[in-house]
């Protein structure tokens, strides 16, 4: 059996899975629902929005809601930049919800960009350990980020892998394998 030894050639890894891919879904007219759009709709964390989130929290809305309307917000916040609001939200969500993957993935997310890659592979080994497969893509490949950063490459090569197995048509995640090179121990 051969043993392979990876390196990367290029590093590019600003984008995160999660301000892509994790908001949480909300019905209804609610301020809990306009919030969930300007995550889904791209918004860069306008002060409207800011304020539209944060109002969704005066009315009655479920836990599931308050959970979600955190993840929400928190996406917003990594948006525009501060990385302190969104990993605080995304605890909010998880006090309120501890199995909810998006928030750990998010999280994961919010400390890498902080420069808290134990950290951040905690929590995305936390929500890749639950059964809900809809984050796994997000969750191995904000994990292979950092591992790479703590220049595991094999590790973040392997992660990516599995992100292609699981979506082949990603773009983001054929872009970044691509920055790596696998060559033959010597």
């Amino acid at each position: 059996m051969k043993t392979y030894h990876v390196t990367l050639l290029a590093l590019g890894m600003t984008v995160f899975a999660g301000s892509a891919h994790a908001q949480l879904l909300v019905l209804g007219e609610s301020s809990a629902a306009q919030c969930y759009q300007y995550a889904l709709t791209g918004n860069k964390g306008t002060r409207t929005a800011f304020e539209t989130c944060s109002k969704a929290f005066d009315a009655p809305i479920s836990k599931r809601d308050q959970a979600a309307t955190h993840v929400n917000r928190g996406l917003l916040y990594m948006r525009k930049g501060d990385e302190d609001k969104a990993a605080a939200d995304y605890l909010a969500a998880l006090d309120i919800k501890p199995d909810l993957t998006q928030a750990y993935v998010n999280y994961g997310a919010a400390l890498i960009r902080q420069d808290k890659y134990d950290e951040a592979l905690e929590a995305l080994n936390t929500a890749l350990s639950f059964k809900d497969s809809s984050t796994r893509a997000e969750a191995l490949y904000n994990r292979a980020i950092a591992f790479d950063y703590k220049k595991n490459y094999k590790a973040a090569y392997l992660d990516l892998k599995e992100v292609l197995d699981i979506r082949p048509d990603w773009e983001l995640a054929i872009n970044l394998l691509s920055t790596y090179e696998v060559k033959p121990a010597g």
